[in-house]
């Protein structure tokens, strides 16, 4: 019986250990402190049931008889009774388990403190920046242009008619006046043989009637005849007259288009172009449809057209050098002079045609030849140059970041220039003492804090001089 009773006490307690660690050791706790009130208890019970089991004495012994209770003896028990069940090793486990919990968390604070830390400089980006450098007073305006003759021009045919015969090819220099080609225009020529003697017959009439007017003013002076006669043959001559410079002036017309049937060079220079050959049918005029015979160009000195941007416009004035290239002539340059410009920007293109004059005294420069025209232009303003790694295109412009003194990110909206390649020119929007920001991430905001880690605006060290001074730093210190 009192076996019985030991277990249900023991089963109980293994039933509170397994409600939870904690509060399995909370009641330990209590008791304890509550000392032996827990002992007594049970102690009770179990004399109660010695009792009924046993028959009573005839006298109770005093209580203060009995022997002391020990609370170290007791709790020394209790643990022997858990450390005997089930409930030590709940307890064993727990502890693992929370020893484990302690050794992963101590990583994850150890982390976080970092991060932390991180999160604290996490607006201090790294940068690396750099000063604008000054772009040379002289700036160098490249533009494409073509290469036109001096003089150039387009021979048509004044009759109808078929090429007789031809005596000059492309690319031949023909002298002023030069003979190029016969035209066969049968029709002007009959109309020359007929002018012609229509103008032979008023002629002959011209002269019955002069000398009818010379006899009759003899006989005037005898009063042979009288005035209205004389009048009347007066008359006569005055209409044959007529008659002969009307049909001396048809002679002259169709004798002047016959003249045209022979081809003649307008002025001295090289043939660019022949589209006749003996036996081609020709037409009069420069109608559209109608080919042109010959074209002749003047190549000493060339014509380079050259549409300017409106931005260059004011500084191309008369009097500019330029350097006149061709990628199919390399190593050459020929000078030219700006000799004129339309005065007018090109509503469509927004460029201003200007004429650059060269020299071409071998005739390299072939006409229409494409040439890239290089002008010096003085600048008009400070214009800095700034790598293009430090541009930033926006919605609503072009932005360089720059950096204070203070490490503090500043938004610069600049115009851009001419782009070079690895630089692009600004003439607006910067100041020489800034330092900009190269590659600049695209999470920095104006204001924001950055720590610069390289600044590519100052010198380089001279590896020489610093492998010197070692030298010298070892010697001194031996």
């Amino acid at each position: 019986m009192n076996m019985s009773s030991k277990e249900l006490k023991v089963g109980a307690k293994i039933k509170d250990i397994k409600k939870g660690i904690w509060g399995r050791l909370h009641r330990v706790i209590e008791r304890y402190k509550n000392g032996i009130r827990g002992k007594t208890a049970n102690a009770g019970s179990q004399e109660e049931m010695k009792v009924h089991l046993t028959p009573a004495p005839s006298e109770p012994p005093p209580v203060k008889d009995r022997p002391p209770i020990n609370p170290k003896e007791s709790w020394d028990t209790l643990l022997k009774k858990v450390k005997k069940g089930p409930a030590f090793i709940a307890l064993s486990f727990g502890a693992i388990l929370l020893a484990l919990f302690i050794i992963g968390l101590i990583p994850r604070i150890h982390n976080q403190i970092k991060l932390k830390k991180f999160v604290g400089i996490a607006n201090e980006v790294p940068v690396s920046v750099t000063k604008p450098q000054l772009a040379p007073p002289i700036t160098d305006l490249r533009l494409p242009g073509t290469a036109r003759g001096y003089f150039e021009t387009p021979i048509w045919a004044r009759v109808n008619g078929y090429i007789k015969n031809w005596w000059v090819d492309i690319g031949d220099e023909v002298k002023e006046g030069q003979l190029m080609a016969v035209i066969d225009a049968p029709d002007i020529d009959r109309q020359v043989l007929e002018m012609e003697g229509v103008l032979k017959s008023a002629e002959a009439n011209l002269e019955i009637a002069r000398i009818s007017l010379d006899r009759w003013k003899e006989l005037i002076k005898t009063r042979a005849v009288s005035q209205q006669q004389l009048d009347e043959r007066q008359a006569a001559y005055d209409a044959a007259l007529a008659r002969v410079n009307a049909a001396r002036g048809q002679y002259e017309h169709w004798k002047e288009l016959q003249n045209f049937e022979k081809i003649y060079a307008p002025f001295s220079g090289i043939v660019t172009a022949r589209n006749i050959d003996i036996g081609t049918l020709v037409s009069l005029g420069s109608d559209k449809g109608v080919r042109e015979l010959y074209r002749i160009s003047v190549t000493d000195v060339m014509r380079v057209y050259v549409a300017v941007p409106q931005n260059y416009a004011p500084q191309i004035q008369l009097g500019t050098w330029a350097d006149v290239t061709a990628s199919e002539l390399p190593g050459k340059i020929y000078k030219g002079l700006v000799v004129r410009t339309a005065k007018a920007v090109d509503p469509l293109s927004r460029t201003l045609l200007t004429e650059v004059d060269v020299g071409n005294p071998k005739g390299e420069i072939i006409v229409n030849m494409y040439v890239d025209v290089t002008f010096h232009l003085p600048r008009t303003q400070e214009t800095f140059l700034v790598p293009v790694n430090a541009i930033i295109d926006r919605s609503d412009g072009n932005y360089v970041l720059s950096v204070d003194e203070h490490n503090i990110v500043h938004y610069n909206k600049v115009e851009l220039g001419k782009d070079l390649g690895q630089y692009i020119e600004i003439p607006f929007g910067l100041s020489k003492d800034q330092k900009v920001i190269l590659n600049p991430p695209e999470i920095l905001e104006d204001g924001d804090r950055v720590v610069v880690v390289a600044d590519l605006s100052q010198p380089k060290p001279d590896k020489k001089m610093e492998k010197k001074l070692l030298q010298k730093g070892k010697l001194a210190h031996e």
